[in-house]
């Protein structure tokens, strides 16, 4: 008796330490992998405007990307872009050398409600581009081009519309509602949030605004999707949003096996309300 009780304890403890795949918990975590082939395709897409790619980094906590380039008569010009998600604005940061032979810094914002991005054409219809410092607006047109920015305009702000198209053409952000959304990664963790705003588009699930868990259950109630950093937050949404059942947790499959592109998400009760908590990254 105490032999078969020894190892009732023993077979428990296994299966304690077993992945749970019933309650999905084998999450979809987005990779350094994912990142960089973004990355690739970014730096290929820069390269065609003879931008060189320095660094990409993409996370729930922000979108970051630094870029150079180099013009005809050797000058050379330095920008970084920076995305929060939820943003409503989006930060540049130049570096050039004036006419002086001096290093020069800006800052600048783009207003978001304030940029049109054509899918069709693929670039940047029109934006406005703010110097913090000075309030001085650069205004870009497609149909007018550089010429429609003032004379001698800043090199970094110059290749600003070409990295900006880059963005949007690769999916790394979308805008809504005036808003900035980026694709969902989970490469690192937030240090704010674990919970998010989160939309579905072209396939790819993007977050918004951080939101506390209370937020993020009234927003599954109101029928929007929600993005967690763990599949455990996730369902801590989903079973928050309806408490009359379980949650549970799926992804769409193809011959039995998850569909890759596909996210993992939790549904509340019945799918009531009709709502996805979705986590991690898209399957590999």
């Amino acid at each position: 008796m105490k032999k078969n009780l020894i190892l009732l304890l023993l077979f428990t403890l296994f299966i304690s330490i077993l992945p749970n795949k019933m309650s999905a918990n084998t999450e979809s975590i987005v990779s350094e992998e994912q990142i960089n082939e973004l990355q690739e395709t970014i730096e290929t897409e820069l390269l065609d405007e003879n931008i060189e790619l320095e660094d990409f980094d993409i996370s729930s906590e922000e979108l970051l990307l630094e870029a150079s380039v180099e013009n005809a008569v050797g000058e050379t010009g330095y920008i970084k872009v920076e995305v929060e998600p939820g943003a409503e604005l989006i930060k540049l940061y130049t570096e050039e050398i004036n006419e002086f032979g001096e290093l020069e810094k800006n800052e600048y914002q783009v207003p978001l409600n304030e940029l049109e991005y054509s899918t069709l054409d693929n670039e940047i219809v029109n934006v406005t581009i703010i110097d913090t410092d000075t309030g001085e607006e650069f205004n870009y047109s497609s149909e007018e081009g550089n010429a429609s920015l003032v004379f001698l305009i800043p090199l970094g702000i110059a290749m600003s519309p070409a990295v900006l198209t880059a963005l949007f053409h690769t999916g790394a952000m979308i805008i809504v509602g005036g808003s900035a959304f980026v694709i969902a990664t989970q490469a690192k963790k937030d240090k704010k949030y674990s919970h998010f705003q989160a939309t579905v588009k072209s396939g790819g699930v993007y977050i918004g605004k951080g939101l506390s868990k209370s937020a993020a259950i009234s927003r599954m109630k109101s029928k929007k999707d929600t993005w967690s950093v763990s599949s455990n937050q996730a369902q801590g949404v989903a079973q928050g949003a309806n408490t009359l059942g379980k949650p549970f947790a799926e992804v769409d499959k193809k011959d039995n096996k998850p569909r890759k592109g596909y996210y993992w998400h939790w549904h509340p009760y019945k799918k009531t309300p009709n709502a996805h908590a979705f986590y991690g990254g898209p399957v590999k």
